[in-house]
């Protein structure tokens, strides 16, 4: 049976009265599935009629008085048990039926907003409360149209920068590690790629408490401090704090690329995801090394010469595979002299 168009108040108000057969009220209740229009127009009809219901209780209180002083006079009659029973259903009906159209109206589903960012590509994006987010490379974070009940939450794969707006809702990040940095207004970064082996959170300013899952699947938590970083492990479900250079941490966000006496492993780290490209490391020992400065803006080929200068090591750009698409990482092999 297809949904009649000829769906009005008068419709609406037999409806919410109980005065359809099962065949209109399925087609009613599918004219109200159709669009949010039609749930708004409901919504309002349905109000009408419990105002009207509550008027007609009002006007009839005082004859119900008066009944019920009659009543008093009059020998009540004994009722059969079948009457007892209607009574109760009649009772019961009433807020069930009320329920079931408060939840039928209620009944909107949260609009999600994705966004995922290519290889070596970096993005910026306002929330609804007023929060920016800044995304790194190949990273997908999905937030909902407008916040609504008791929190702000959000799904990040990747790795972020958060800029939350103070407010009474508390704001959450969820990870696909099920590990979830929970704040009400503060800057951070989180780094939480679904492949990864590790979830990295390095405070700015304000807090951010870390919820994780312990040894023996536990749920255990801690409390970030401003300048401090927190690396989760995955096997070993432990948690390492430490307090690093925060600019190396989160200059990725402006295009930079900042170190201070930053290990190499962390260094090839940083300019894999910055310049999308993945590096073959032929020495072990080359992992000895560390480094210092700012590049701002820089192609990798300069600053992979700053290092050949600085410290003596040779490196080789392997061309991409024949048909590998654009996607494909460029391999940088890098052993010393």
């Amino acid at each position: 049976m297809e949904t009649p168009a000829n769906i009005n108040e008068a419709v609406l108000l037999r409806y919410f009265s109980g005065q359809l057969d099962a065949e209109e009220k399925q087609a009613v209740e599918r004219w109200l599935d159709e669009s949010e229009e039609n749930r708004k127009t409901g919504r309002d009809v349905c109000r009408l009629c419990l105002s009207a219901d509550a008027l007609e209780i009002m006007r009839s209180a005082d004859s119900r008085q008066a009944l019920e002083q009659v009543k008093k006079r009059i020998r009540p009659a004994r009722h059969t048990l079948l009457y007892k029973i209607q009574q109760i259903a009649a009772i019961l009906f009433v807020p069930l039926l009320l329920a079931s159209l408060w939840f039928l109206l209620k009944k909107e589903p949260t609009r999600y907003v994705e966004l995922r960012t290519n290889p070596g590509m970096i993005a910026a994006v306002d929330l609804p409360d007023g929060s920016r987010v800044w995304l790194n490379s190949e990273t997908t974070f999905r937030h909902p149209a407008e916040f609504t009940g008791a929190t702000r939450e959000v799904e990040l794969d990747g790795e972020a920068y958060f800029s939350v707006q103070k407010n009474k809702k508390r704001f959450i990040v969820h990870t696909p590690q099920q590990v979830n940095a929970e704040v009400l207004g503060t800057e951070f970064n989180i780094e939480a790629y679904r492949n990864g082996d590790c979830v990295t959170t390095t405070l700015v300013s304000g807090s951010v408490r870390l919820a994780y899952r312990g040894k023996d699947d536990k749920k255990e938590s801690v409390t970030i401090k401003p300048d401090e970083r927190v690396v989760y492990d995955l096997q070993t479900k432990s948690i390492a704090v430490s307090k690093p250079y925060i600019p190396t941490q989160v200059a990725w966000k402006d295009g930079i690329a900042v170190f201070r006496n930053t290990p190499f492993k962390e260094v090839l780290h940083i300019l894999s995801k910055r310049f999308n490209v993945e590096f073959v490391v032929k020495n072990p020992s080359l992992y000895e090394n560390s480094f210092t400065g700012p590049f701002e803006g820089q192609h990798l080929q300069l600053i992979l010469e700053h290092f050949r200068l600085s410290s003596g090591i040779r490196y080789k750009i392997l061309d991409p595979e024949p048909g590998a698409g654009k996607a494909i990482r460029q391999k940088i092999t890098v052993e010393l002299y």
